[in-house]
């Protein structure tokens, strides 16, 4: 199997919502939701990049999405695939799937939701350049719409992370798309969503009206705002004044703060993403695991986890979050330990020590960590200089090659291992995933069991084995598994942090 190693401040607008919620009515007249309230503010860093549901599927596009689109299946808190427009399936066979879609599901626009819609979903996702990893197993050709509400997939090969997979397939109604073509739908977007898309200003905010026909839990508001807030310190302004309900991406050294406020309350989870020091583990000296251990030895991770991100996060133990299904809670990776870091360099050839380059991007907080790294290695005889890149420049040198040490953060979008670990870790995989260049033949049989069986105990057990394996090899100092964090005003009700980052917003009430 072909596998993926894959709104500034409108004050002015909300003081007037805010003052015609108090008047019992909303914005355009309508009645006001639970609390008083019927417009719901929330502030995020950055605007999507594309409203296209095939589009650029980043991180922050991806939140702006869920709201208007529906996916085939959602993923649960825990990682796991749960229903969404599909509602039930049954495997026949290792290869063959059978989806049961939801009944009485409307559009934006009052078309039904059928299965025809949904296989040409499928479809679009497969012609996508950004999501067409997830499916590539679906052999499309041999797979059935059977009738109104039921669609047969038959995969090229037994498929194991495929329903965490099936969560980014976005449905959209099949006539209308097809007609609009992909550049005025990614303007005029429709789903089956929560809310729908009403207005766009770019730099400035994204509005939605709530889907009055969803399926699921109706918005308890008739609106909901997201601003675009660059600045850090301003969304926490923001959210302190009352300016915005929820705000996003909050700069680590506010929480303490806003943790003293009893206006506000902060949302926590473990996220899916990590933060870690890479090696070219085809370059001497870092093709020798001994070099490897020792350097990540002589890294005190805890003081620069806690310098760095506060008390966000945790020090990572292993190359995935255990907000991931199939993360192995017995790790045990090496301890911050410098006189070990001198013995390991010893057994290696290098008593005298080794010269280093760490080439980051020019982000401070990359900086801050390389700096830190620095200074911590030459405690042990380690000479350190450190490169600093601009962003593009730095990621091409990542994929192309001609770096020693780097600092690097992956996001394990689907929530599975599979995406953790064998698009990083796998042999031969894109130098843009595999960013270490490892090799461990052992690693790799375990990581094809992962991924092509069905059996999930079997597929646990192996990432277990893996995710060992890959501790002891050392191709990366595992850091900081990030933390998905929301504050939202103490009268918000019904929000979760979900470690994906995509937030359910229509599940939201005011007390």
């Amino acid at each position: 199997m072909k596998k993926m190693r894959l709104l500034r401040t409108c004050l002015a607008a909300v003081l007037c919502l805010s003052l015609l919620s108090a008047c019992g009515k909303s914005a355009d007249g309508g009645a006001a939701a639970p609390g008083g309230k019927d417009t719901l503010v929330v502030a995020v860093a950055n605007e999507p990049t594309t409203m296209d549901p095939y589009g650029k599927n980043d991180s922050t596009s991806a939140n702006f999405k869920v709201q208007v689109f529906d996916t085939l299946l959602a993923l649960g808190p825990d990682g796991e695939a749960v229903p969404c427009i599909a509602e039930s399936w049954e495997y026949t066979d290792d290869t063959t799937l059978v989806l049961h879609i939801r009944d009485g599901v409307v559009f934006h626009n009052g078309d039904p939701l059928t299965a025809d819609d949904v296989f040409y979903s499928i479809g679009q996702t497969m012609a996508s350049t950004y999501l067409q990893p997830f499916v590539d197993v679906i052999d499309l050709e041999k797979s059935t719409v059977d009738d109104e509400h039921t669609i047969t997939l038959r995969m090229a090969q037994p498929c194991g992370p495929l329903f965490s997979q099936l969560c980014y397939v976005y449905i959209v109604p099949q006539k209308y798309h097809s007609e609009k073509g992909a550049e005025a739908f990614a303007e005029e977007p429709v789903g089956s969503g929560p809310f729908a898309l009403s207005k766009w200003v770019r730099g400035d905010r994204l509005e939605y009206t709530a889907n009055d026909r969803y399926w699921g839990t109706k918005p308890s508001v008739n609106k909901l705002i997201m601003r675009v807030i660059a600045e850090p310190s301003s969304r926490t302004v923001e959210i302190e004044s009352g300016g915005v309900d929820i705000a996003m991406n909050i700069s680590a050294s506010d929480l303490p703060m806003l943790e003293e406020n009893p206006d506000v309350q902060i949302l926590r989870a473990d996220s899916y993403n990590n933060c870690f020091i890479g090696f070219d583990c085809t370059l001497a000296p870092y093709d020798n695991k001994l070099v490897r251990q020792a350097i990540s030895c002589a890294i005190d991770k805890e003081s620069i986890v806690q310098t760095v991100y506060g008390t966000t996060g945790s020090v990572a133990d292993g190359p995935i979050s255990p907000a991931i299904w199939g993360y192995n809670p017995g790790l045990k990776p090496y301890a911050y330990d410098p006189e070990k870091a001198k013995q390991l360099l010893t057994e290696a050839g290098y008593p005298d020590g080794i010269d280093v380059v760490i080439t980051t991007s020019d982000a401070q907080l990359r900086i801050d960590i390389a700096e830190m790294v620095q200074n911590q290695l030459a405690a042990v005889g380690i000479r350190t200089s450190v490169e600093v890149l601009e962003n593009a420049t730095y990621l091409d040198k990542i994929v192309n090659g001609g770096f020693q040490m780097y600092i690097l953060t992956w996001p394990t979008y689907t929530g599975d291992a599979d995406y953790g670990l064998s698009d990083t870790f796998h042999t031969g995989s894109a130098t843009w995933a595999n960013t270490a260049r490892y090799s461990n033949p052992e690693v790799d049989a375990l990581l094809d069991i992962g991924a092509n069986t069905i059996d999930q105990d079997a597929r646990r057990d192996a990432y277990y084995k893996a995710q060992e394996l890959i501790v002891e090899d050392c191709p990366w100092v595992f850091l900081w598994n990030s933390e998905e964090i929301a504050v939202a005003r103490s009268s918000v009700q019904g929000l979760e942090a979900p470690p994906s980052g995509r937030y359910s917003f229509n599940k939201v009430t005011f007390a």
